[in-house]
């Protein structure tokens, strides 16, 4: 590819609009400052000291960044939250990008949060060091009403975008954003749309999943 090619393409990417459908999750880093060590005097266990707190969006909101930082016109997030403290900072982190648009993700309190609370232990002149992970999943069946308005979003939006983009990133089937139902709704609207760019990602494998440059 030469410069001219190279730059005639980038150029567009502020032309295009996308949406990013799939789980968006709240990475929430804990800093710990091992000089400030001390032991509990209710428990006798040794007390980790947060001396900060840093949150950004994973999952999901991985994908949004890397569109974010390369210039990509208007991004739509297509998911949910819990109506939770970890949800508020999931939208505000979300929200932060002006190229992103927050119509279509459902803040709900029929779910909880999608967390991974990262303990790292920060010694000065040592890489960071994390300790065992809190996550805060979603165990029950995605509820139909959530389903419901994640294809009604995906459907609104369809008409308007260039490309969707899909992330499963959940263990247990039918627990996260990408169901069968909602996939279900995907391959009618490839079906209808067969110019549509569609890109999949599944940490369970894409069986099931819609005709799709994947994974």
């Amino acid at each position: 590819m030469t410069r001219e090619r190279f730059h005639a393409v980038t150029e567009r990417y502020a032309l295009l609009q996308i949406a990013v459908l799939g789980d968006f999750c709240l990475d929430r880093y804990l800093e710990i400052d091992p000089a400030r060590y001390e032991i509990s005097l209710e428990t006798n266990l040794p007390v980790h000291n947060v001396v900060n707190v840093r949150a950004q969006p994973g999952g999901a909101g991985t994908i949004l960044n890397n569109l974010v930082a390369l210039g990509a016109g208007t991004l739509w997030p297509v998911g949910f939250c819990g109506d939770d403290g970890e949800g508020y900072e999931l939208s505000v982190a979300l929200s932060r990008p002006s190229a992103v648009r927050l119509d279509h993700f459902l803040r709900t309190d029929r779910r909880r949060t999608f967390t991974y609370c990262k303990p790292l232990v920060l010694t000065p002149g040592q890489p960071p060091r994390e300790l065992n992970r809190l996550d805060s999943k979603n165990w029950s069946p995605t509820p139909a009403e959530v389903e419901d308005a994640l294809i009604a979003a995906v459907r609104h939006l369809a008409p308007e975008i260039n490309a969707l983009i899909l992330l499963d990133q959940v263990d247990h089937a039918d627990t996260g954003v990408v169901t069968q139902r909602v996939l279900s709704a995907v391959g009618d609207l490839a079906h209808e749309r067969s110019d549509l760019l569609i890109l999949a990602d599944s940490r369970r494998g894409l069986t099931g999943f819609p005709p799709s440059d994947s994974r």
